[in-house]
């Protein structure tokens, strides 16, 4: 018992200092294209969370693969939610903002 409270401890820390890592690198002045790498604490965060609290690996096969079809719809619904703030684009027009009368 004391072993499987270790072990949760232990993820739970992990979590922890991913967390931080990820909440100090967002006051780095990282250039745009570089950003992508801020996901990489993200997905190891996940892949803690279900393979030690969820318990992935030792369910049965029906298990796998409901997670994975989430894993899935989650991938496109957060892709397509990302579409808009990522392809807005401002077009200037011949009126200003304040235009005076």
């Amino acid at each position: 018992m004391i072993r499987g409270i270790r072990h949760l401890l232990l993820a739970w820390v992990i979590l922890l200092i991913l967390g931080a890592i990820e909440f100090g690198c967002t006051f780095l002045s990282i250039q745009r294209s570089l950003r992508v790498v801020l996901l990489l604490p993200a997905v190891m965060m996940v892949a803690l969370v279900v393979l030690v609290f969820m318990r992935i690996r030792s369910g049965p096969g029906i298990v796998r693969v409901f997670a994975a079809a989430g894993v899935f719809w989650l991938t496109i619904l957060l892709g397509l939610g990302a579409m808009d703030p990522l392809t807005r684009t401002n077009y200037p027009t011949q009126f200003g903002q304040h235009a005076n009368p």
